[in-house]
């Protein structure tokens, strides 16, 4: 089943190796372009200079006409409360940047404290932006049980905020990425790949192919026309490794 390649994201862990050296997220980005690629994941860790990196990430993004996804690893909610201020000002930083989507995660949540849970909803009251919680690798947020619990939750309070599916952050919480397609389909507005491998029996992210998941067809189970972010390490030489993963999206048989 062909993808096609506007809904290609690059998520700017790719360039690890060039991060490590020294380079800006913003400076990736015509290399991007350069991929036939117009969407492009921003890491919030990787921001050394808010104000400055900001800015320059907004003219560069209008001057390859990219469009910017906001990787967040904040918790929604700690000690079981709503993180309001943290979260507010992800947020903010997301508006500044012009982006459309936003990824959090779910941390300590806790389903019967509704006043929290109504406040998170208030949050999110005029934000023309997609908010998503990821499976990331912790116990605490990365179970399939924890992501329907909370996905349902929102669901029932009318709080627009929908799943991103790591396919092989379920390696990492000892879960199979295949069978939880069924429990979260209906929530996913985007797709992490990444392939897994087993090293002294601890999971370790690979470029697709390079490993044990049939990500094929775990896509195949998962929503069609929603945003797939290429998001694991490429190394020395990331261009022709990108290259590779995006022919094998764009045409994986």
């Amino acid at each position: 089943m062909k993808r096609m390649r506007e809904n290609i994201v690059i998520n700017t862990i790719v360039f690890k190796e060039l991060i490590d050296a020294g380079i800006r997220q913003w400076q990736t980005f015509e290399l991007v372009k350069s991929l036939g690629v117009s969407k492009i994941e921003i890491r919030r860790e990787w921001i050394v200079d808010f104000p400055g990196e900001i800015k320059q990430m907004v003219l560069e993004a209008e001057k390859q006409k990219i469009q910017l996804l906001y990787s967040v690893p904040v918790d929604l909610f700690s000690k079981k409360r709503f993180d309001r201020s943290n979260v507010l000002s992800c947020l903010d930083e997301a508006e500044r940047m012009q982006m459309k989507m936003v990824k959090f995660t779910i941390g300590d949540f806790d389903a019967s404290n509704v006043e929290e849970i109504e406040a998170l909803k208030a949050s999110l009251q005029k934000r023309n932006m997609v908010v998503t919680v990821e499976n990331d690798q912790t116990l605490l947020s990365g179970k399939v049980t924890v992501l329907k619990e909370f996905l349902d939750c929102c669901k029932e309070y009318e709080i627009p905020i929908y799943c991103t599916y790591d396919i092989g952050n379920w390696c990492w919480v000892n879960e199979n990425p295949v069978s939880n397609t069924s429990q979260l389909g209906e929530y996913v507005k985007y797709i992490h790949l990444k392939d897994v491998i087993y090293e002294n029996d601890e999971p370790v992210a690979r470029a697709l192919d390079q490993g044990q998941l049939d990500w094929r067809a775990i896509l195949k189970m998962l929503p069609q026309n929603v945003p797939l972010g290429i998001e694991y390490p490429c190394g020395p030489k990331p261009v022709e490794v990108l290259k590779g993963a995006i022919e094998r999206i764009v045409d994986p048989n």
